[in-house]
């Protein structure tokens, strides 16, 4: 099983990518392998409209 670490989100120029980092565990919750990349890829659709909103939150709470 692929549980995941990190989720990142890059904007570049306008352009969205996701990348997530995950840990493989066994069916004991042993982690069998660490820090793996899934391959990287561009936000589209409902991906995208989900990362516009977080980072319009994220702007708001810079400006708070």
């Amino acid at each position: 099983m692929k549980a995941i670490k990190i989720i990142s989100i890059i904007n570049q120029g306008g352009e969205y990518s996701v990348t997530t980092t995950y840990n493989e565990v066994d069916d004991s919750g042993n982690v069998v392998k660490k820090n793996t990349k899934a391959p990287t890829y561009y936000a589209v659709g409902n991906v995208l409209e989900a990362v516009k909103q977080i980072e319009a939150d994220a702007k708001a709470r810079l400006e708070e």
